[in-house]
């Protein structure tokens, strides 16, 4: 099973979040499983998803102060093979029937665990994946307050330049609606630019291509949207704001966008 080279770039910086997370000794287990698990006949997603799905346990063991290596059997090299689902690639190890059935048992659990979690991964991904109506939100929110941010510095520039500053002492609604639209089809198309063909799984090398169509169709979003709400920007109100104070508006909204919109780290 192949993975994109954005799905790649995706995990591996998951993986490096987690790791941050570890003790020295920790760190020192995980690099020594991750490069066992890349040296497995797995397949480089499998590899990957079982590695951030290692790191995971690993914090997770250490948070409830238990050590990390107590997560694998005694041959760290067979046991990852195992979970990895590459077991017959490793030579078998003889066992009394007891403690064969036992340990095996073991490792099945353990590959169900591991299983279990990087499905769970899966769908994290998708789903952070996913444009929510939080995520345009922010983009509009990011929109206006960098506007009002740039209003207020040039207000301010000007009036320290002794020039005239009218022109940046009001501010429409208008003016807010479109910096909110643009913003979002700006975003929109850059990241439709840099989509990649592989990202439903092909071929990591493939050279990017331009979604034409996807640009396009915001282009004409924002087009319609000049048109229809250019005739209503005497209609709609006009706020006065002193420099100073579009620049502190913008320069708070930009503050707040993290503590508002970012993701809560989960343990």
């Amino acid at each position: 099973m192949g993975i994109s080279y954005k799905k790649l770039k995706e995990i591996q910086n998951r993986q490096i979040t987690e790791m941050s997370r570890m003790t020295p000794d920790n760190v020192k287990l995980y690099n020594q499983i991750s490069t066992i698990a890349r040296q497995s006949p797995a397949d480089e997603r499998t590899q990957e998803e079982w590695i951030l799905a290692a790191g995971k346990a690993i914090v997770q063991a250490q948070q409830s102060n238990k050590p990390a290596r107590e997560l694998y059997g005694p041959d760290l090299e067979k046991d990852i093979y195992m979970q990895l689902g590459t077991g017959n690639a490793q030579p078998n190890v003889q066992s009394g029937t007891n403690t064969g059935r036992n340990h095996s048992g073991t490792v099945s659990n353990k590959k169900n665990n591991a299983s279990t979690v990087q499905h769970a991964n899966h769908d994290n991904t998708s789903e952070s994946a996913q444009r929510t109506p939080k995520w345009y939100v922010m983009i509009a929110w990011a929109a206006i307050s960098v506007v009002l941010l740039i209003q207020g510095c040039a207000g301010l520039f000007f009036g320290m330049t002794d020039g005239d500053t009218e022109p940046f002492e009001h501010i429409s609604l208008f003016s807010l609606l479109i910096a909110a639209v643009g913003g979002i089809a700006l975003v929109e198309m850059l990241r439709r630019l840099a989509a990649r063909p592989d990202d439903q799984g092909e071929d990591k090398h493939v050279m990017p291509k331009v979604n034409v169509r996807g640009i396009l169709i915001y282009i004409v979003i924002v087009v319609l949207v000049l048109f229809v709400g250019y005739p209503l920007r005497d209609k709609l109100p006009v706020f006065y704001m002193a420099p100073w104070v579009s620049a502190l508006i913008g320069i708070v909204g930009l503050a707040l966008m993290r503590p508002i919109f970012g993701q809560k780290k989960q343990a």
